[in-house]
């Protein structure tokens, strides 16, 4: 378990991006429930479009607010930009994927991230939620087994100008005790159980997102909440399917 290099990894004194309007919005409901969404983002006008198949009575809008401001297009692959604002998830290597903006929205509102918080991501992958984190909370702390889905993360997350992010290759269901307690912990591939050690690195009131089951499925994905006397609650909340956190290049 190791730090990647410094100057690849943690950005200092760099500020998140400014937020800027959103320019445009639209919603509409299908005869099925589900819920379609449209967001114009200021990256050259691109459309963030969202398909939620089951709301759940869900306030999304604010982190969609959040997520529009961030350029998806440049965590993908240049082969995928046309891709990048589309309603699914799309591969980044070694197995991985960037999920779908649903997805991302999702896990980061059942977080509940907010200002001042320190967050811990299990699985950095390409980086694109690690942003999305970033602009809401003081901090995040994300760890990456794969090294080069790391250094690759880590060199795009500085050169966008997130200063508030340190990315660290090492073995996820150890998190990062050095920090502990976090807020707010998101889990991006298949556990089970949770690894009793993020449980013990989560703050009192905090709460941990992630997949519960096997790589094959099903998988679920749960809210674990800890209580002010250490107890914890689990809420389940959608069937979901995400790739183990090491895989095949």
């Amino acid at each position: 378990m190791h730090p990647v290099a410094l100057a690849q990894v943690v950005v200092w004194g760099a500020g998140v991006f400014t937020l800027f309007a959103v320019s445009y919005f639209a919603v509409w409901l299908s005869r099925n429930v589900a819920l379609g969404a449209r967001y114009v983002t200021p990256n050259d006008g691109a459309t963030l479009q969202v398909a939620v198949f089951e709301p759940g009575g869900f306030d999304l809008l604010p982190t969609f607010s959040v997520m529009v401001q961030v350029p998806r297009h440049h965590f993908v692959a240049d082969g995928r930009r046309e891709d990048a604002y589309a309603a699914k998830s799309l591969p980044i290597g070694w197995g991985r994927t960037i999920p779908e903006p649903f997805i991302v929205a999702l896990m980061t509102y059942l977080a509940a991230p907010g200002r001042g918080h320190k967050v811990l991501e299990i699985g950095t992958g390409a980086g694109y939620q690690t942003a999305v984190l970033s602009e809401m909370v003081e901090h995040v702390y994300t760890i990456e087994p794969v090294e080069a889905l790391a250094q690759k993360a880590a060199a795009t997350l500085g050169d966008l100008g997130y200063g508030n992010v340190t990315v660290r290759v090492g073995e996820p269901s150890e998190g990062w005790p050095e920090f502990a307690p976090f807020d707010s912990i998101v889990v991006k591939g298949p556990v089970d159980p949770v690894p009793q050690p993020l449980i013990d690195q989560l703050a009192l009131g905090g709460k941990l997102v992630g997949p519960v089951g096997s790589p094959e499925g099903p998988q679920v994905l749960q809210v674990l909440e800890k209580l002010p006397d250490g107890s914890v609650v689990v809420r389940s909340v959608l069937e979901v399917h995400f790739p183990p956190l090491t895989g095949d290049d």
